[in-house]
């Protein structure tokens, strides 16, 4: 399955988290359906590329 690189932000209740995903799109679409199952205000996603993707990753 191919993989989409997603930015994503959550607002709830006047708090906005962000999430990074690299995830196949049902899998990203789940994700957003349970954050507004979970109460969430708005869900934004903008597309990103894998190298943007990895350099949000954790350097060891």
């Amino acid at each position: 399955m191919k993989l989409c690189y997603y930015k994503c932000w959550v607002t709830k209740n006047n708090n906005t988290v962000e999430y990074g995903y690299g995830l196949p799109w049902k899998d990203v679409l789940k994700e957003v359906k349970q954050f507004y199952k979970d109460g969430a205000d708005a869900v934004e996603l903008e597309m990103i590329t894998k190298e943007e993707f990895d350099e949000t990753l954790p350097r060891p």
